[in-house]
């Protein structure tokens, strides 16, 4: 029986914390559901991407890797209600065994309805954070070391960087 486990998170940008969280979990379980949260969102400092643009970066990356037949991809919308969430989540979700994440406040959530819970090691949380991603970019700082190349490609393609500086207008980021 395939064993699977649910990454949500909301990958703005998918960055190299989140390629090692992916293949840390790849190496416990035979596929991931990376369910892309606040879908509903783009356009914003916090969200300057859409979830399809996400998705997009994700699969590059996935593709590159050659871990496309183990990895799944699903948009998440916000529901705003954290406890209900969980319930939400599952049910858009293909049957998963665990949900994993390195976030205390999921874990709780999934814990609180007795669904397995993996807690993900971070790698360099200081540096690999979509935060600091971001604020990189908005600064016209060096970010692309952060993240995968196929990331940094796809959104150099989209134009990504003056997106986020325009959004972020340094001056209040």
């Amino acid at each position: 029986m395939v064993r699977r486990v649910l990454f949500p998170g909301r990958f703005q940008p998918f960055h190299k914390g989140h390629a090692y969280a992916l293949k840390w979990l790849l190496e416990r379980f035979d596929e991931v559901v990376v369910a892309v949260g606040s879908a509903q969102e783009g356009f914003t400092c916090e969200n300057p991407f859409t979830c399809g643009e996400r998705l997009e970066m994700i699969r590059g990356f996935t593709k590159l890797e050659g871990l496309d037949d183990r990895v799944w991809l699903i948009p998440l919308p916000d529901i705003r209600m954290p406890p209900a969430w969980t319930a939400y989540t599952l049910s858009i979700s293909p049957r998963v065994d665990a949900v994993a994440s390195g976030n205390p406040q999921v874990l709780e959530l999934f814990k609180w309805i007795r669904v397995e819970t993996v807690e993900i090691p971070l790698f360099n949380p200081g540096d690999y954070k979509g935060t600091v991603v971001r604020r990189l970019m908005a600064h016209g700082l060096e970010w692309k070391q952060l993240v995968p190349e196929a990331v940094s490609e796809f959104i150099e393609r989209i134009n990504g960087v003056e997106r986020v500086r325009r959004l972020c207008r340094v001056e209040a980021y």
